[in-house]
């Protein structure tokens, strides 16, 4: 097993979806810290393994850290002019990192690979996973160094 560490910057918006009074936001830790949940994750990564066909089993068992590491912020998303609704947002252009722990036999250049297919045609969106949100381009996958 190899804990690696994963840059993912966004192409478009990466929306929050939960409503806390006039915000729709992101979850949260009770430290703050934002989280998307391992089957968010997990469903993308059976898509790239469907895409790439390999790797079925093994995308299974990868383990990801909840925190997501990066600094968000307002976004207004208008749906009629003068009208719109005001989200927790990572923009096109943040850089967000994400803990994982692979199993044995998924080598971190075939877990890049299947995080690049995932991010450019699914992308990672609590507000609804497509093109039109939070696809992302794969940065730097490597191991993790703990300090």
């Amino acid at each position: 097993m190899t804990e690696i560490e994963a840059k993912l910057r966004f192409n478009n918006y990466c929306l929050g979806d939960c409503r806390f009074g006039s915000i729709s936001a992101f979850l949260h830790d009770p430290d703050g810290r934002v989280m998307f949940m391992p089957t968010w994750w997990a469903s993308l990564m059976r898509y790239a393994a469907k895409v790439l066909n390999r790797h079925h089993r093994t995308v299974k068992e990868i383990d990801w850290a909840p925190v997501v590491h990066g600094t968000c912020r307002e976004y207004r998303r208008y749906y009629k002019p003068r009208r719109f609704r005001l989200h927790e947002a990572f923009y096109p252009g943040d850089v967000i990192v994400v803990y994982a722990v692979l199993p044995d036999g998924l080598p971190i250049s075939d877990f890049q690979e299947l995080l690049s297919i995932a991010g450019q045609y699914k992308g990672i969106s609590p507000f609804g996973a497509d093109r039109n949100f939070g696809t992302f381009d794969v940065e730097s996958v490597q191991p993790r160094k703990r300090q």
